[in-house]
């Protein structure tokens, strides 16, 4: 069928979180010292978490954490920066203080210690002075405690409060964990694999929204993932210029801005049923056809004595949080819709989909001047595996259009984001059946005043410059792409 089968779009002033070694591919440049690799990667992992609960069934699975979740505590953070240091050929261990998990990685012959939940590490006395081993700064108080006073502390020293008590001395149990061993992580890549149909657009957006996945986050917030020691990322000397355009203050009954929250995107199809692919981009279909109807396409019963069923497949490399489906219908004749997660039986219930999985749940209608239309949310909230949409037509129904919308909530700063100056996109597919829509929209200037859309169509892949006002870096606003229908 005509689509666009695996897009991916990368900018080169931001990081590919796309695989892991497209990871390492953005941060790492010719002649870097490894200390300057090591912190280059740590703070950038930095940025992907806020300190909160991490889903069991997720806590070490890298891709997800890293484009979906953004959650985690001490050893779910360690974790992936492991794996990255490992790709990069350092050893580190994991290590336990008083039930706290920090981490040392081996380079230059000799042990260094950090930690990015409490955003630690410190230099030692030497000359020239170098992160200070786990080692040393057990044996040696002082390294942590005056690490400030003494002008040693790391970007961002300890910036949510946390005691550099955590880190000094030998009072309390410490253990090397497992040996120094690490958890095993889940790594399905590359993430991001989906078709758009014509007819879909696929909108990934840096704001944070009405919906998100309940089972993931602390209910008492009544949000998404959300930084609470807020406005201590200004504190944050490397990744302000990323946190500060994107400040929110949107919680029920809060009066703090967060700079790290969630974000949100939606997947839309709204298919055009005189297009002759559409029938090609159906799952299943019976008994349908489609006739012209007062200047539209309608699909109908192909025998009035029996329904016309056709099913759709949604499928999102994010979490799905919503859906909502509408239709244009006449006033004769019965529409019926369910929707099945594909999701397991046993991950849709610890997940908190209430949507029956492997089995049809049906949807209520509110009936418009517009014509029908659903709304769902508990029943595919949490869902990974995407679902299926099944809309019957009986006793002589006719639909003339369609329109159907899947929220998901993402990490932010997973998104490839752009910079002041100049910004070099470069635009893949595995394969391109139709053109692609690309197009970024954003707030630019000293204070985001001033509100740019840039738009672009591929028919294959290729490249794409765009120009950004600074002096800062741009408030982001949404990416969208989209195969447009006909």
């Amino acid at each position: 069928m005509p689509a666009v089968i695996d897009p991916h779009l990368s900018a080169d002033g931001a990081v590919d979180f796309r695989t892991v070694d497209s990871i390492l591919a953005s941060l790492i440049r010719p002649g870097m010292t490894d200390e300057e690799k090591v912190l280059r990667v740590f703070h950038t992992i930095r940025r992907m978490f806020v300190h909160g609960p991490v889903h069991p069934s997720l806590a070490f699975d890298f891709h997800r954490i890293m484009h979906v979740l953004g959650t985690g505590a001490c050893l779910s953070m360690t974790t992936p920066l492991h794996l990255l240091y490992q790709r990069l050929g350092y050893e580190s261990q994991s290590w336990v203080h008083n039930g706290h998990h920090m981490m040392q990685v081996w380079y230059g012959g000799v042990w260094h210690c950090l930690d990015p939940h409490m955003n630690f590490y410190c230099y030692d006395r030497s000359s020239p002075p170098q992160i200070a081993s786990i080692q040393q700064l057990q044996e040696d108080p002082t390294l942590a405690r005056q690490a400030v006073a003494e002008g040693r502390a790391g970007a961002g020293f300890l910036l949510c409060g946390d005691s550099p008590d955590w880190f000094a001395g030998k009072e309390g149990e410490w253990y090397l964990e497992a040996g120094g061993q690490w958890p095993a992580l889940k790594v399905e890549e590359p993430f991001g694999r989906l078709a758009l149909r014509p007819g879909e657009s696929y909108v990934r957006t840096w704001r944070p929204g009405e919906h998100f996945f309940k089972a993931g986050w602390l209910p008492r917030d009544g949000t998404g993932p959300i930084h609470h020691c807020a406005e201590a990322d200004r504190r944050d000397t490397v990744n302000w210029p990323l946190y500060e355009p994107h400040g929110w203050s949107g919680r029920p009954g809060g009066e703090r801005t967060y700079y790290r929250a969630w974000g949100v995107g939606r997947l839309a199809y709204r298919p055009d049923f005189a297009d002759r692919n559409f029938f090609a981009a159906l799952t299943h279909q019976q008994n349908l056809r489609t006739v012209a109807r007062r200047g539209s396409t309608a699909l109908v019963q192909a025998e009035l004595t029996r329904p016309a069923e056709v099913i759709f497949s949604i499928a999102c490399p994010y979490v799905l949080t919503a859906g909502e489906l509408r239709l244009s219908a006449g006033d004769t004749g019965q529409v019926s819709a369910w929707i099945r997660v594909n999701d397991t039986p046993a991950a849709a219930a610890e997940r908190g989909c209430q949507g029956l999985a492997h089995d049809f749940a049906p949807l209520g209608w509110q009936v418009g001047s517009g014509g029908l239309a659903a709304r769902f949310a508990d029943e595919v909230n949490g869902c990974f595996e995407g679902y299926l949409l099944k809309v019957q037509l009986a006793g002589g129904a006719a639909v003339t259009g369609m329109e159907l919308i899947s929220h998901f909530q993402l990490n932010r700063y997973s998104l490839p984001h752009l910079v002041p100056g100049r910004n070099l996109i470069s635009v893949t597919a595995h394969h391109f059946g139709a053109p692609l829509q690309v197009r970024y929209d954003w707030s630019e200037g000293p204070d985001w005043a001033c509100r740019r859309s840039a738009q672009r169509l591929f028919t294959a892949a290729g490249t794409w410059e765009i120009e950004v006002a600074g002096p800062r870096y741009p408030r982001m606003e949404a990416l969208m792409l989209e195969v447009p229908a006909g």
